[in-house]
């Protein structure tokens, strides 16, 4: 099994919904409410995270 990893480059500091299947960006926001919001009311499956900027260092673990 491959692990798919989306590229969020466009999205810095944004939370992102991503289709649970294909790993698309379906939309942003600037917050986890707004996100949140968006993926109940359009009713989207989809899972959201948000991405890093890029020099952010991973979190791994609980630290």
């Amino acid at each position: 099994m491959e692990v798919s990893r989306p590229n969020l480059s466009q999205y810095p500091g944004r939370y992102v919904a991503l289709d649970f299947v294909t790993d698309e960006v379906l939309t942003d926001a600037a917050t986890m409410i707004e996100i949140i919001g968006i993926v109940r009311s359009r009713g989207l499956k989809a899972s959201f995270v948000r991405a890093p900027h890029e020099d952010e260092p991973v979190l791994v673990g609980l630290g």
